[in-house]
């Protein structure tokens, strides 16, 4: 039997011998009985079509009584037909307990909820108590600014908390809280406080918050806590006013578990520890009352949901009868809008989207390929090691075009990552696409310093590359120290024959796997062919406790990957790839100077093997991993050597590389291949006498 038929028969059987007319009582304006002996003192709402239709707030509250009685009760429908008016009243939550939450539908039809009180030390305190998993859906409702909610654990605007999975999640949307929402413990949010075990599938979409929201910690504007269903989803949403309370995550909207979807989010109360909604690219002055706002809320949904009529609405609202917000003026070939040429409108203008600006085969713009031209062979960088490697500061803390990366993908970088976890390697295992700073968390919160070589990289070649990436925190390469996830970088002919990637705890054979996944699926498939650089390293710290045999393990590491890639290609090149290796900063508390020492000491053996001094690149505060300057520094190091071994040269066909001609216009000092000095900077190049042959000129290969 459908529910919605369902919900009627129980109102039927449940009230019918209960409920009498009206007139058998007094109400004032605000439904509340004014007899003294009154049996009903809340009026009962009227019942058409399904719904109880909600003028007053005695009916809110008889309605609440209703749902609040339990059984098939939970299930109702209520949809406001007014503003309604607390003044005076005091309001019970609607699905007041764990045992008795809310399942059914809720329409606001944009009515706002003005003068309710709802303070005290009690938990599970909002307008909506409890929501219950299976089909709960409140829509459309605004809690005034007027009104203010203040208890103690999950306390909300719109619902304080939501508890027991279904078949359909429990939906929230089109719903704003004004109101100012405290709590004195934890899971406070502007619309949903906490979610509850067994958490529901929620999903909350198109809602705002302009009340200050207060908490001990554990919560956020939007969702205290939203549980780790990876069903639910938060979108569309913004905030405009403070939070007090936020935790360790810096998750300032929407706290959840890290499996939930969380997109198109706008915080406009900017704070520098916020990790969620912040926007730097603006193109108005006035976000909220320009339009521009509205635009971005309604992108990759109905663009009707959101509306504004520019220079009367003071911000987009989720309904009602506003106009539509369009984009208008110009903007690049990769939907990036040009500056003092685009604006917003309630009159469709137009669009117009420039043409792409080609280099070396290459929209400097988007990265688009040009058609017909011949490319060299591409090159493929290869970076492995463990957290530094990896990355661990804040996204927020990085450049901004880190933080653009995090958001749109890198323009030339296409990448593949793997960490020894099936999560990773179902998203990047053998698969090349635009590189995102996706760390060994699983998410896209933080980057290391390869991030900014793959940026260098990218500002210098201006055209398409690949990285292939391994890297896992806490990682070392002798299996008799301890490693994060029981995975190791051993390469002991003995330990890799026992050995299988992942679950077979090596991370060498994960990374060889990978990387001949994406030479057969990807680079062999490249008509301009391919050739791999070098590989980048950083790890050591944690074979400290095994330091007198790190050198000969990670030799033979970099001897094992080296023959992998001769016998995968059949290219004896790869036998002498170049490896570079950086060192671990002497302050950190996992320092030791007999691994620094095995490095110096393969670089003195090895003509390939490089060593990078990153020694006193800057740790954060817990002295042991880059903090952002360090990455930087650490990665402008990095990529300085790869400039001076002639890696991000131009080559032919073949893969040889080919050296650019001299500049006569270039004022860089002058050096021939043994390193003495040709010209200074002050001298002409007009009036050297050169002989045939390669240059150095500002650190890159030149011929003459």
């Amino acid at each position: 039997m459908p529910l919605r038929i369902k919900s009627i028969l129980a109102v039927f059987i449940g009230f019918f011998a209960i409920l009498q007319p009206a007139s058998a009582h007094n109400y004032n304006e605000q439904g509340i009985c004014t007899d003294s002996d009154c049996s009903e003192p809340y009026q009962p709402a009227e019942l058409q079509e399904g719904w109880y239709l909600l003028s007053n707030a005695g009916n809110v509250e008889w309605f609440a009584a209703q749902v609040n009685q339990g059984g098939n009760n939970i299930f109702l429908w209520g949809k406001m037909v007014d503003d309604i008016d607390f003044t005076g009243v005091t309001h019970t939550p609607i699905g007041v307990s764990e045992g008795t939450k809310f399942n059914g539908k809720f329409d606001g039809q944009g009515h706002r909820i003005l003068n309710l009180k709802l303070q005290n030390s009690k938990d599970l305190q909002g307008f909506f108590g409890g929501l219950r998993g299976g089909g709960t859906t409140i829509s459309n409702l605004v809690i005034d600014k007027s009104c203010a909610i203040k208890g103690k654990q999950r306390v909300g605007g719109i619902a304080a908390f939501a508890q027991t999975t279904g078949s359909t999640a429990i939906v929230i949307e089109n719903c704003i809280n004004e109101a100012n929402i405290t709590g004195t413990s934890t899971a406070v949010g502007g619309i949903l406080g906490g979610s509850m075990s067994p958490h529901p599938a929620i999903h909350i979409r198109n809602c705002v918050n302009k009340g200050i929201v207060r908490g001990s910690g554990e919560s956020a504007t939007i969702a205290g806590w939203l549980g780790d269903n990876s069903g639910s989803l938060v979108e569309n949403c913004y905030n405009t006013a403070r939070l007090m309370g936020l935790d360790g995550s810096k998750r300032n909207m929407v706290r959840h578990g890290g499996s939930s979807v969380i997109r198109n989010l706008f915080e406009l109360y900017n704070n520098s520890t916020y990790t969620q909604g912040l926007k730097n690219d603006w193109i108005t002055s006035a976000p909220l009352s320009s339009g521009e706002l509205c635009y971005w809320l309604s992108q990759g949904q109905n663009a009707d949901v959101w509306r504004q009529t520019i220079g009367i609405d003071e911000a987009p609202l989720p309904f009602g009868e506003s106009a539509r917000v369009f984009l208008c003026g110009k903007a690049n070939c990769d939907g990036t809008l040009i500056d003092g040429e685009s604006f917003f409108s309630n009159e469709d203008e137009g669009l117009t989207v420039q043409g792409h600006t080609y280099e070396k085969g290459h929209c400097i713009v988007c990265g688009a390929l040009q058609p017909d031209y011949t490319f060299p062979p591409r090159k493929v960088f290869l970076m492995a090691g463990q957290s530094n490697a990896d990355g661990r500061p804040s996204i927020s803390t990085m450049p901004q075009y880190i933080q653009d990366y995090a958001t749109n993908g890198s323009r030339f970088c296409y990448w593949s990552y793997a960490n020894g976890t099936d999560a990773a390697w179902q998203m990047f295992g053998g698969k090349l696409q635009p590189y995102m700073p996706y760390t060994d968390n699983n998410s896209l919160s933080r980057c290391g310093f390869d991030g900014i070589v793959y940026h260098l990289i990218e500002e210098s070649l201006r055209q398409r590359f690949f990285v292939i990436k391994e890297s896992r925190g806490g990682t070392a390469i002798d299996t008799r120290c301890s490693s994060s996830g029981d995975l190791w970088w051993n390469a002991a002919p003995e330990w890799l024959a026992t050995a299988s990637p992942r679950s077979g705890h090596s991370l060498a054979l994960e990374f060889t796997q990978n990387i001949g996944l994406c030479i057969d699926n990807v680079l062999s498939q490249l008509d301009e062919g391919y050739r791999i650089q070098c590989i980048m390293w950083h790890q050591g710290e944690s074979d400290r406790s095994q330091a007198a045999d790190y050198h000969d393990n990670l030799k033979q590491l970099v001897a094992y990957l080296r023959s992998f890639l001769v016998g995968k290609t059949g290219d004896e090149r790869y036998a002498t790839l170049p490896f570079i290796a950086g060192t671990v900063n002497r302050s950190s508390t996992q320092y030791n100077a007999v691994v620094e020492q095995a490095l110096w000491q393969l670089e003195q053996e090895d003509a390939n093997f490089h060593v990078v001094d990153m020694s006193d690149c800057k740790l954060g505060s817990d002295n042991l991993h880059f903090n952002a300057e360090g990455c930087l520094d650490a990665a402008q190091r990095m990529f300085g050597k790869l400039v001076s071994l002639g890696l991000l040269e131009d080559e032919d066909a073949t893969g040889i590389t080919c050296p650019k001609a001299i500049s006569t216009s270039t004022n860089g000092v002058l050096y021939d291949l043994s390193g003495r000095l040709i010209k200074d900077a002050h001298s002409s190049e007009s009036n050297l006498q050169l002989k045939s042959g390669i240059y150095i000129q500002s650190g890159r290969k030149f011929i003459k």
